[in-house]
């Protein structure tokens, strides 16, 4: 039975993960095409537990190509240097990535580079100011920076990083400077 309740769990968040305004009728025909037969309302329910749960964070609009041909899109590496005081400033270079509204994806990996980052900005002006402020706040444990421009042919499913005032920018940044 548990089993069961979690090939259910999945396939609600697969089917809303496709289409987040799918309706519980379109989700439980799904189920119904996978043997599973449940009404409306026992799918509402279970989706509100989803959530409750923290499986559903909230939903997203699914970006289109057309959306990108305005914004700066940058994909950056990072190769690190060691200091004295590195894995404090390595937990605040962290803190700014998951906090700042332009990060699309931040990822630490392996190999050449220590870091990935995709940012998102509405023009180049403040692609290029965020640039200089990222570089001058964590130069002291950057050893290389490496950033693209890049021009999408296929938006990721994952950007939510798009739909942010430039206010928005504007604070975080301030906010930043002012802490650290």
């Amino acid at each position: 039975m548990k089993k069961e309740a979690n090939d259910i769990s999945e396939i609600i968040i697969s089917c809303l993960t496709k289409n987040a305004r799918m309706s519980s009728q379109q989700i439980c025909t799904e189920l119904r095409s996978r043997g599973i037969r449940r009404s409306a309302r026992a799918v509402l329910e279970r989706i509100r537990n989803l959530e409750v749960e923290g499986r559903i964070g909230g939903y997203t609009l699914k970006p289109i190509g057309k959306n990108f041909e305005r914004v700066v899109i940058r994909l950056i590496l990072i190769m690190f240097k060691t200091s004295p005081i590195f894995n404090e400033r390595v937990a605040m270079f962290t803190s700014y990535l998951q906090t700042a509204p332009f990060v699309a994806f931040a990822a630490r990996t392996r190999g050449e580079y220590d870091w990935i980052n995709i940012k998102v900005f509405p023009n180049t002006k403040i692609a290029n100011q965020e640039s200089d402020t990222y570089r001058t706040m964590f130069g002291d444990i950057i050893e290389k920076y490496t950033a693209f421009d890049l021009t999408i042919v296929r938006p990721p499913a994952f950007v939510q990083a798009t739909n942010y005032a430039v206010q928005d920018f504007y604070d975080f940044l301030q906010s930043w400077i002012k802490e650290k």
